[in-house]
């Protein structure tokens, strides 16, 4: 048993209809929630928690936080899944966290650095450190852009918003034409948020996209998604398939820089502190893409990945041990 303290601990995560969207998935079939609103791989974690006298409860983001402050002693960000949905989600959500950390109820990962890390627009600040990104193109609210320009400079077109996650607003345009249909429709978007817009890494296609995850900075485990076949997103819930393996010896090592790397990159712009932040995080996921130039980072997700805790047997203990460290510092 653990000789740190017995710590009230909140995990917070989505409702609970929320996770018939991810699970089951045609990779996992069988990889179902037990305790939902904890999605299964949380559900790892849990146990692991409990068992070393832990009391654990699922948080639903957007309660209310004082009566929260009194009822656990340390939140850990998880499954927020949902935040997404709406514009009006995404807006609440974002409010939420700011409030938290107005609010100095402990948080990993930091509610600082998780508002940083919810807008992708944070690739351009690890370009500005050395990390080599997929190409981006940042769009900022009321500006006009010609995609067709762009499309003939990088070719098939990715065109995302910055503020987005498992896909959602992602549009493909493969074509000269899917890109001059698509520019009135961009236009009308880029009104009210702002866009990312990058080439297409066709490698994606065949060698997928790499998850590393990170605990307290150190490597810890990867995951290998593939799309299905004729599509470009590997989320499982897409049809994508996912493999426990160790990935290529250029894609750790890109991985590894990441948490060496990201408080300077956080630190970039001005007025963002980094007082009271500890780095390097609790916990990362780095997203990693095999291309023609490289390893690239696709993505630094802080606020809400799945950590893939069943790829390697042991992860949750080391997430809890490190949790424990944090609330005895």
């Amino acid at each position: 048993m653990s000789s740190s303290p017995r710590c009230r601990i909140g995990l917070v995560t989505s409702k609970p209809e929320k996770l018939r969207d991810y699970f089951p998935s045609p990779s996992e079939p069988d990889f179902l929630p037990t305790e939902p609103p904890f999605a299964p791989d949380d559900q790892l974690l849990v146990d692991e928690l409990r068992r070393y006298g832990h009391q654990v409860e699922p948080v639903i983001w957007g309660c209310d936080i004082p009566t929260l402050a009194q009822a656990v002693d340390r939140l850990v960000i998880r499954s927020p899944w949902d935040f997404m949905d709406s514009e009006d989600q995404r807006h609440r959500f974002l409010r939420w966290i700011a409030a938290l950390d107005r609010a100095e109820i402990a948080v990993d990962n930091h509610p600082r650095l998780l508002i940083w890390l919810i807008d992708k627009q944070y690739l351009k600040d690890f370009e500005l450190v050395g990390v080599p990104i997929v190409p981006t193109r940042v769009v900022a609210r009321e500006e006009s852009v010609d995609l067709f320009r762009l499309f003939e400079s990088m070719g098939p077109l990715i065109v995302k918003p910055s503020i987005s996650a498992a896909g959602v607003g992602l549009v493909f345009l493969e074509s000269s034409q899917a890109v001059t249909s698509f520019q009135p429709e961009f236009e009308s978007l880029c009104r009210t948020a702002s866009y990312l817009v990058q080439p297409f890494v066709d490698e994606i296609r065949t060698l997928g996209e790499w998850s590393l995850v990170y605990l307290g900075g150190t490597y810890s485990h990867a995951v290998h998604k593939r799309p299905a076949q004729g599509k470009i997103l590997v989320h499982a819930e897409q049809g994508g398939s996912i493999r426990f393996v160790e990935p290529p010896a250029g894609v750790r090592s890109l991985g590894d820089c990441i948490p060496n790397r990201i408080q300077e990159a956080f630190a970039l712009q001005q007025g963002r502190t980094a007082q009271g932040i500890r780095f390097p995080p609790l916990y990362l996921r780095v997203d990693v893409i095999e291309s023609n130039l490289g390893p690239l980072l696709s993505e630094c997700e802080g606020v809400e990945p799945e950590l893939f805790f069943r790829a390697r047997p042991g992860s949750e203990q080391r997430f809890r041990q490190l949790l424990e460290e944090r609330v005895m510092s």
